[in-house]
């Protein structure tokens, strides 16, 4: 009955949640840039390598997503053999062409509105962040910058859309976000002066706005060749991809993210090497989900990923990193997976090869793993190795989060930790099903049982009372006959009753 109760608050948070988003509708636009900031002399940054790669990882999950997303990118050689239909879809991410799609965005969101729904804008940007004295803080394109002040003129003030989301993986990013430079003076600032100082900002001028920004203080993008993408947005898309779902309805806010991407670094001890990030959820909805995995998911779905797994990742053939978890204790993660392709699933030193049809199921424990040795690396890599995604993630982790963080909280989360996490899909119910089977035909053998024991009773009264010869014989046979089958049935109903007890414990 407890199970059942659990199971039942369950599935009214994950309706409430459906019916909350059922309107909603998500658009994104998509940037990813390379090229370094014009800068001359010897401090000048080099190219990135992997801003294109993050932009194809982050459109490539909106798309799954059932997002109308708009890229803008220019994908090398190598991230063109990785993302063979990024050459399909990608335009030059240039100024005209953020412009054109916004332009375009706009249209398509303004007929969404009319039809009764509810435009939700994301915007997503990695590559180089610049600061000079002129411009102040901006995001590097190819012809040119965008400022913090053009961001607001050629996106914020344009965009028609009820909430909207920044996703900036830049150095600087923060300050670009700001609506105006609060920090002109040239003193140490934390990141908690930075982050209220944001949300104040924010909350008056975009209240409709939150913030998903790298690094703070100007600290430097991190790129990883192990990953083939800047760590914050492979730590970004992990969470978004369902790690981050601690409450299992398919939605992910700001809350949850905050918290998986804190646990993914708490471990990571070279500094160099940790990542720092900021969110704000939009000051007018603390509780807007980032992402929506429901009935639209094209993706695939791997599922019931318990703490047994540890630091597991999953990677296509290419040796694309998709992503990233590591469950704690009594949790079950389930993630959202590039679907209809050759995927391998890394636990600890082992491998599993796996393809998820578009829309099924894959359950964690069932795959098959064989050995798979990791290859020493150099000492900010083994940091990383060791370190990054090393604190389990999940509800026990989460409560500790928001109550640090004063955060707005999602519902059921309790429920999840007593019940150790049902999947969104449900992934259990075949165990469920099997262990309330077994109890109901135990409880049906013991009723026959019951049926037969009493009949075995009749019989010996007959045979007691009987005064023939033949019809004490026949109240014999009766006899015999139904305490043989009283006792059988009772022996089956012991056996279901100690097989679903089993069974049960075992999940």
């Amino acid at each position: 009955m407890k199970r059942a109760l659990l199971t039942l608050a369950l599935l009214l948070v994950r309706l409430s949640a459906a019916q909350a988003g059922v309107n909603e509708r998500y658009f994104a636009l998509v940037v990813g840039y390379n090229g370094p900031p014009s800068t001359r002399g010897a401090d000048a940054p080099l190219p990135l390598r992997y801003a294109d790669d993050d932009a194809l990882s982050f459109y490539e999950l909106e798309h799954e997503a059932g997002t109308d997303a708009v890229l803008l990118t220019v994908p090398d050689a190598d991230s063109r053999r990785r993302f063979p239909w990024a050459a399909d879809v990608a335009r030059p991410p240039t100024l005209s062409e953020i412009e054109r799609a916004v332009t375009d965005l706009n249209k398509r969101m303004a007929a969404t509105f009319q039809a009764g729904h509810k435009p939700v804008f994301v915007f997503f940007y990695s590559g180089h962040g610049s600061r000079d004295q002129s411009t102040g803080a901006a995001l590097t394109l190819p012809d040119g910058a965008l400022s913090g002040a053009g961001l607001r003129e050629h996106i914020l003030d344009k965009i028609h859309a009820q909430t909207v989301h920044l996703i900036i993986d830049a150095c600087h990013a923060d300050a670009i976000a700001r609506p105006r430079d609060i920090d002109a003076k040239t003193m140490p600032i934390t990141q908690a002066e930075i982050m209220a100082r944001l949300s104040a900002e924010m909350s008056s001028s975009y209240p409709n706005v939150g913030l998903v920004l790298a690094s703070d203080g100007g600290s430097p993008t991190h790129e990883w060749d192990l990953y083939q993408s800047g760590i914050f947005t492979h730590e970004v898309i992990s969470g978004l991809r369902g790690g981050a779902d601690v409450n299992h309805d398919g939605r992910i806010e700001y809350s949850e993210l905050a918290a998986f991407l804190t646990a993914a670094n708490t471990e990571v001890l070279d500094t160099r090497a940790r990542v720092q990030s900021i969110l704000q959820a939009p000051s007018i909805q603390a509780r807007a989900p980032l992402i929506e995995l429901g009935e639209a998911t094209s993706a695939g779905w791997l599922t019931n990923i318990q703490s047994t797994a540890r630091q597991f990742f999953v990677e296509d053939q290419h040796g694309t990193r998709i992503l990233d978890g590591h469950p704690e204790y009594g949790f079950a993660m389930s993630v959202a997976v590039p679907p209809d392709q050759l995927l391998f699933v890394h636990d600890g030193e082992r491998e599993a090869d796996v393809v998820v049809p578009r829309g099924e199921r894959r359950a964690f424990d069932a795959l098959t793993f064989h050995k798979s040795p990791l290859q020493a690396r150099g000492a900010m890599e083994t940091s990383l190795e060791k370190g990054l995604f090393l604190m389990p993630y999940g509800p026990g982790y989460y409560n500790g989060f928001v109550d640090r963080r004063d955060a707005v909280r999602v519902p059921g989360v309790q429920s999840i930790e007593i019940s150790r996490g049902i999947p969104p899909s449900g992934v259990s119910t075949r165990r469920k099903t099997l262990v309330w089977t077994l109890r109901g035909a135990s409880g049906a053998l013991l009723g026959s049982a019951v049926l037969f024991a009493g009949l075995t009773l009749e019989a010996r009264s007959n045979f007691e009372a009987a005064s023939t010869q033949v019809a004490a014989a026949q109240a014999n046979d009766r006899f015999k006959l139904d305490s043989t089958l009283a006792l059988t049935f009772l022996a089956s109903a012991v056996v279901c009753a100690a097989v679903s007890f089993v069974v049960d414990l075992r999940k």
